[in-house]
């Protein structure tokens, strides 16, 4: 399923949630490869994440499931009202089923693996 965010040369914004600098550089890095990507912020926990969700109106979320203050589930739960006017695509080490379900419940559009490469990360962000 193809996503459209953007028409023409409108940059999609993006902003990175996750509390591992090595994973927010890591998707920085690979933003940058896409000039119709735009990083517009970084949060390394879930107090951070929704104060930049709410500031900076991404168009793109990446978030991780367990961060520091508050988790990536009560991140999704709070902006649950917010959550139609962006993609929210979770990355986390936690693969059980719960938490894939609980976030697509919550409105989270895709769920992956961050241990391996970030490959099917990188489809979505080119297909929006």
């Amino acid at each position: 399923m193809k996503e459209k965010l953007k028409t023409g040369s409108e940059k999609v914004r993006l902003l990175i949630v996750d509390d591992s600098a090595t994973v927010r550089d890591s998707v920085t890095r690979l933003c940058s490869l896409n000039p119709r990507l735009e990083v517009v912020g970084q949060a390394k926990d879930g107090v951070e994440a929704l104060t930049a969700i709410r500031k900076l109106k991404p168009d793109v979320v990446t978030l991780d499931l367990r961060m520091p203050n508050l988790g990536g589930l009560e991140v999704l739960q709070a902006v649950r009202d917010e959550i139609e006017k962006m993609v929210v695509i979770v990355l986390t080490a936690r693969n059980e089923e719960f938490y894939r379900q609980k976030c697509f419940e919550l409105g989270a559009r895709h769920v992956f693996d961050k241990s391996g490469d970030f490959e099917p990360l990188l489809l979505v962000l080119r297909s929006l």
